[in-house]
């Protein structure tokens, strides 16, 4: 299966000098301090991978788009710039170029570049086996639910098309209107409904479309509005709907990218959540994700243990003068020393200063 295999970026915001991330895994962490990039090399992919998306998509319909155009646009949208300048990405400095370069498993690539007085266009740009990438679909989970904004996002960008969501949440609002399909899912993909009914209480997030679109949560015969719903509880029915409309699905490649999946979970469904993202990675689907949640991350370092498998863990780091670096490890071979596991061991050696002192 198609997957992508490598990034490098150079002048990308945060990221002054070259940062070349390989090998992709089926499912990737992303860890890092505050002010790191995290998010950005988050939406960066994103970015790149859903505008390859639509411009499959587009290619055969009556009003084709160029891919240039459509990475332009989703680019603007998803990071909402100063002035929405593509060149306000650019990190600040002299004669600086963004350059990026994706690369997927089976030779191809999405290469691009622009200097810091790029508007709206992009103009160099160099592809190869796009096709290889038909019909692969890219979802994005911000780190707050749109269920109880859901109107606000469609009517800022619909109505008067104003910068207050960007194209992370709009996008996720245009997936999540699509109808539930019939038919039976893949196996790891009902695994993964499991652990969020295990989350939910046995609960769904549902559309009601023959009551104008209202969303509720359902649980037996109880239905509460969304502003009566648990933040986490929202968040998980997204992901529910997303499975059920085929949306997140391994079928012609999928890839999703979780930004902080921990926020608004209590620990012990941060754990499910993590095997949930777990079972999406066997299925198929290309995982992606950023946190601080030491109990998100030591469970996939488990899972990565016990079944063996590729998955990598990004660790970004300022460095004085030089922007930040990253340095890239298998989570099979345990946990490497990190920021998030030093303050959860500082924080053991205070409990045991304290019970010396008692």
């Amino acid at each position: 299966m198609t997957a992508f295999n490598s990034l490098t970026v150079e002048n990308f915001v945060a990221f002054q000098k070259r940062l070349e991330w390989g090998p992709h895994a089926s499912l990737n962490v992303i860890i890092g301090e505050n002010d790191t990039g995290k998010t950005h090399l988050l939406k960066l992919l994103y970015s790149m991978a859903r505008a390859i998306e639509d411009y499959g998509r587009k290619k055969a319909g009556p009003e084709p788009r160029e891919l240039s155009e459509l990475l332009a646009h989703k680019l603007r949208w998803a990071f909402l710039p100063q002035k929405m300048e593509l060149g306000r990405l650019v990190t600040r400095g002299s004669g600086n170029r963004l350059g990026a370069n994706l690369c997927w498993n089976t030779g191809g690539h999405l290469k691009f570049a622009f200097g810091k007085d790029t508007t709206t266009k992009i103009v160099e740009i160099d592809t190869n086996r796009l096709s290889d990438l038909e019909g692969s679909k890219a979802s994005f989970l911000p780190p707050k639910e749109i269920l109880s904004i859901f109107d606000a996002i469609v009517a800022t960008r619909e109505t008067v098309e104003i910068a207050a969501f960007d194209d992370t949440y709009y996008d996720l609002v245009q997936d999540y209107r699509q109808p539930p399909t019939s038919g039976n899912l893949q196996v790891n993909i009902k695994k993964a409904l499991l652990h969020l009914e295990n989350v939910t209480g046995g609960g769904e997030v549902e559309m009601e479309m023959e009551k104008d679109g209202n969303i509720v949560f359902r649980r037996g015969k109880e239905v509460f509005n969304m502003h009566q719903t648990a933040e986490g509880i929202k968040k998980i029915g997204i992901l529910s709907r997303l499975m059920r409309n085929r949306r997140l699905t391994p079928a012609g490649g999928c890839m999703l990218f979780v930004d902080e999946p921990e926020v608004n979970l209590h620990p012990k469904a941060i754990v499910l959540f993590a095997e949930m993202l777990h079972e999406f990675a066997q299925s198929g689907i290309q995982v992606y994700l950023t946190t601080h949640s030491y109990f998100l991350l030591k469970r996939l370092e488990q899972l990565a243990r016990e079944k063996n498998t590729d998955y990598s863990l990004l660790d970004l780091r300022k460095q004085d003068g030089a922007g930040v670096t990253g340095t890239v490890s298998k989570l099979a071979d345990g946990l490497p020393q990190n920021p998030i596991v030093e303050e959860s061991l500082r924080l053991f050696d205070r409990d045991v200063q304290l019970d010396l002192a008692d």
